[in-house]
């Protein structure tokens, strides 16, 4: 931090009240708050765009899936049909060895128009299956979109209270010169130098005094500042002072103007309590410990050799491989699933950006 010292001379010569104001010139801490601000806006606002189009995907899935299973209905009523259509044909055809004139046309239609509505109603059950499919794919995929997007909604949370922090720290660190007065009322029993000292050391105390009420009363967020405020040690100390003028003033009144240079010294945590923040965000940085404290991230992707399988991370679903996905450092239980194959079930340690790659076994009960 730059500090100015007023030099003695100039605090002699100086005929009015000044306060200097000099703390570290960190604009880039304070714009960085307005600026993760912008863009936890645009993060929300992608994040909200992600949510309805996953909703409106999700539902009309829904839809196919169920239109899928009306054709599956609608199968075993055609087949019902065809069957019979089928018995009176082969009826018609036995009775043809003992009535040659037997008319077969209208029975031949019927099976025919029945077959053919049993081939249509399995076309269109497959076909609605592939579009089942690749809509599940995609919205697996914009599922995986709409988890990376919070996850980065939720470190530009954590980055904004971080500079929240350093924004704070810096404006507490302040150097200032104050002139002010005071007057105070001497004893008779007490000394002209008592008095003078008296007069003093009071005097200090209410340049002090100024100077807290200033250093709050400017910070950024001040108000919230003022009510996490006790129990925070800002560690005010006059660094250098000099009497301007004194003396009394009446019969007992002293009167004592000062010019001082007051610095603040904020304990360690103290943005940390202003800001009603956990401690840790003062103290990154302070040690390795602290430093393995801090949640990192990392991207990874899953792939498996099979298709249409299963994939879920601690307890969530994120539907089938291959997909890509942020997670936090650390171990993560992992099951990738698939009828007819054994269910791989590991915990898999995520130490950085990585691919994991499974080979799904046949199930040897099949």
């Amino acid at each position: 931090m730059i500090k100015h010292r007023i030099p003695a001379l100039l605090l002699a010569l100086s005929p009015f009240w000044a306060i200097t104001s000099v703390q570290a010139n960190d604009v880039d801490s304070v714009d960085q708050v307005a600026s993760i601000d912008a863009k936890l806006t645009n993060k929300q606002s992608d994040i909200d765009t992600l949510t309805t189009e996953y909703n409106e995907q999700a539902s009309q899935l829904q839809q196919k899936k169920n239109e899928l299973a009306k054709l599956k209905r609608e199968s075993k009523e055609l087949q019902t049909k065809q069957e019979r259509a089928k018995s009176e044909l082969d009826k018609q055809y036995r009775q043809l060895l003992d009535a040659p004139e037997t008319d077969l046309v209208s029975y031949q239609k019927a099976y025919q128009k029945a077959w053919s509505d049993v081939k249509d109603n399995q076309s269109a059950q497959l076909d609605k299956q592939q579009t089942i499919t690749e809509s599940e794919m995609e919205l697996s995929r914009k599922k995986q979109k709409l988890a990376r997007v919070k996850a980065e909604y939720s470190n530009l949370q954590e980055s904004r209270i971080e500079a929240r922090v350093k924004r704070l720290e810096t404006e507490l660190r302040e150097s200032s010169a104050i002139e002010t007065s005071y007057k105070t009322n001497c004893s008779t029993t007490m000394t002209l130098g008592e008095c003078a000292s008296q007069g003093h050391h009071l005097t200090k105390q209410k340049a002090v005094k100024t100077f807290r009420n200033q250093l709050l009363n400017k910070l950024t967020e001040s108000s919230l500042a003022k009510q996490n405020l006790k129990g925070v040690e800002l560690n005010i100390t006059v660094e250098d002072s000099q009497i301007v003028r004194s003396g009394f003033e009446g019969s007992n009144d002293y009167f004592t103007q000062i010019r001082a240079q007051i610095q603040a010294k904020p304990e360690t945590v103290a943005a940390c309590k202003l800001l009603n923040v956990s401690s840790r965000y003062c103290l990154k940085g302070s040690s390795k410990a602290q430093k393995r404290q801090d949640k990192q991230w990392a991207t990874v992707t899953l792939r498996s050799d099979q298709y249409g399988d299963s994939v879920t991370i601690n307890g969530i679903n994120y539907g089938s491989t291959p997909i890509e996905i942020v997670l936090p450092i650390g171990r993560h239980q992992v099951t990738i699933a698939k009828k007819g194959f054994e269910t791989y079930n590991r915990v898999v340690t995520i130490n950085g950006n990585d691919t994991v790659w499974v080979k799904l076994r046949p199930n040897k009960k099949n």
